[in-house]
């Protein structure tokens, strides 16, 4: 049972020209539905009031008729940080979240879908710029965590966090084969029973990616290599795939 809680709240002071905000810890779990049992392992991520309002925003949009009995706290000048102001806003935040739990058409849009990765994907991208790659794999896996409670195991944006993942250690050069290799094999496993067009695109770079980390780790890339090869007697485009990372990007950029 996917469950969201708002677990804590904290004033930041913000940086230079912005001002300072209340960040919200959302704790997201898969429970045990047949006992009071909580996920030993749960996801915990900061969101901001503005995150949840262009949440809320998008899916008015997008699903109308699905949030007609949900009201969400309007936007204030003052009194942002009163504590009583806070503990409606978690509610509210809390109400929301429930109901995108239980509807998957409400979790695959794209308000949710940005909601749930982009404020991680935007410090991971800037940290793999600035080739901090251990600092961006540990971003990326948490934000794999969130994304893989939320979501199947094989939908686009849990294949796409995976696929991140092993994008952000070949950037590294090889400094990070060794941790990665078994969010690789996860992912390869993961691509079994995949057929739909556009994922497929993304795994014929995930294999080359693959083989590069295999090399670098002294594994076997034998099988690695014969899925190229079946992949190109069924006519995909093997060698003239682009790399990891850009494949997923423009997989997202088509949510």
């Amino acid at each position: 049972m996917l469950k969201f809680e708002i677990v804590s709240s904290r004033t930041v002071e913000g940086a230079e020209s912005e001002k300072k905000y209340v960040a919200y810890m959302l704790q997201v779990r898969q429970d045990n539905k047949e006992s009071t049992v909580y996920d030993p392992d749960p996801a915990n991520v900061e969101r901001r009031y503005t995150h949840f309002l262009d949440l809320y925003n998008g899916l008015k949009k997008d699903c109308p008729a699905l949030l007609n009995n949900v009201s969400f706290p309007r936007k204030i000048v003052v009194g942002n940080f009163e504590p009583n102001l806070i503990s409606t806003r978690c509610t509210a935040f809390e109400t929301l979240l429930q109901l995108i739990s239980g509807e998957s058409r409400l979790r695959d849009c794209p308000a949710s879908i940005n909601f749930f990765q982009n404020i991680e994907l935007i410090e991971a991208r800037k940290l793999i710029e600035e080739k901090k790659f251990d600092q961006a794999l540990s971003i990326l896996e948490t934000s794999f965590k969130l994304l893989n409670k939320v979501y199947t195991d094989r939908s686009r944006v849990v294949l796409g966090a995976l696929c991140r993942i092993v994008a952000c250690a070949e950037a590294s050069g090889g400094a990070l084969a060794g941790p990665v290799e078994r969010w690789a094999q996860l992912a390869l496993r993961r691509y079994e029973a995949v057929s739909d067009s556009d994922l497929l695109l993304i795994y014929v770079p995930l294999l080359h990616s693959c083989i590069s980390i295999w090399e670098t780790l002294g594994r076997d890339k034998a099988k690695l290599i014969e899925e190229l090869n079946d992949l190109r007697k069924r006519g995909m485009k093997v060698d003239s795939a682009p790399k990891l990372m850009e494949a997923v990007d423009n997989l997202h950029s088509s949510i």
